[in-house]
């Protein structure tokens, strides 16, 4: 059974969050998020179910009372890995905010899993890589290259 503490850490890797990231999302310090990981301090319910949200799990499977059946991806989404595709972003979520735009072009998919897209975008010359949550996510086209 996964503790508390380790599906903090796991989750918080599978999103591709720094603990300074996650942090900031909950207004926390970079420290209480390191004490949750490693098990020296357990949230408060309200940050607990921030926590969830965030991550799309139940409070239940956070704490570990719950084992769900793996979550499988769509095949339609593991289509698109290897493949450029335009990527268009809610402008109601934070997402976009984070690239100032709605519409993300040439994006190559590298991963995908059940909550993110993974991809690699060329921005003024480099590539960056991003990590898309689904739930942001209006739209995705395959780019003709």
């Amino acid at each position: 059974m996964t503790t508390f503490s380790e599906k903090v850490y796991q989750l918080r890797k599978e999103f591709a969050y720094s603990q300074e990231e996650l942090a900031e999302k909950l207004e926390v310090s970079r420290q209480t998020i390191s004490n949750w990981e490693n098990g020296t301090a357990q949230p408060a319910l309200d940050k607990a179910v921030e926590l969830s949200n965030l991550f799309d799990v139940s409070l239940d499977e956070m704490v570990g009372k719950k084992i769900q059946q793996a979550k499988t991806v769509s095949p339609i989404l593991k289509a698109f890995i290897g493949q450029t595709v335009s990527v268009f972003l809610n402008p109601s979520s934070d997402a976009w905010m984070s690239v100032s735009r709605t519409e993300v072009k040439n994006c190559e998919v590298i991963d995908v899993s059940e909550h993110s897209l993974k991809v690699i975008v060329d921005e003024r010359k480099q590539k960056i890589e991003r990590v898309f949550m689904l739930k942001d996510i209006i739209g995705i086209k395959e780019e003709v290259v």
